[in-house]
């Protein structure tokens, strides 16, 4: 489970500083004969992903978003795709709030029961 904020359009200092640490050649991912290859994959990633404002698939500020896709990117360069639940909106107000809070609910309870 990685807990990740979006903070200025990305991940905090310290997460990054953490996939840094884990992103190692020879350990984590090889270089092969085609590129790079993921050595990590036997692993389940959940992030846990909160945003203020409103950036899902479609929106008017998804491509300021930089975290969930960094997070795709890095893992799946080690050969994990991560799964996400994500809150977002959380500082749009109260209503707002509780849907996020809510939605984030149901995927964890759907994630929970996709565990086997």
């Amino acid at each position: 489970m990685i807990g990740a904020p979006l903070y200025n359009f990305t991940v905090s200092s310290q997460l990054k500083a953490w996939i840094d640490r884990i992103l190692i050649a020879g350990k984590t991912f090889r270089y092969g004969e085609t590129g790079p290859v993921g050595l990590a994959g036997d692993k389940r990633v959940i992030v846990a992903l909160s945003r203020g404002g409103l950036y899902s698939e479609g929106g008017p500020t998804r491509g300021h978003e930089h975290a969930e896709t960094y997070l795709k990117t890095v893992l799946g360069f080690i050969g994990i795709t991560p799964e996400f639940v994500i809150a977002e909106g959380l500082l749009l107000g109260d209503e707002q709030r509780a849907a996020a809070v809510a939605q984030a609910q149901r995927s964890i309870t759907a994630l929970a029961s996709s565990q086997g």
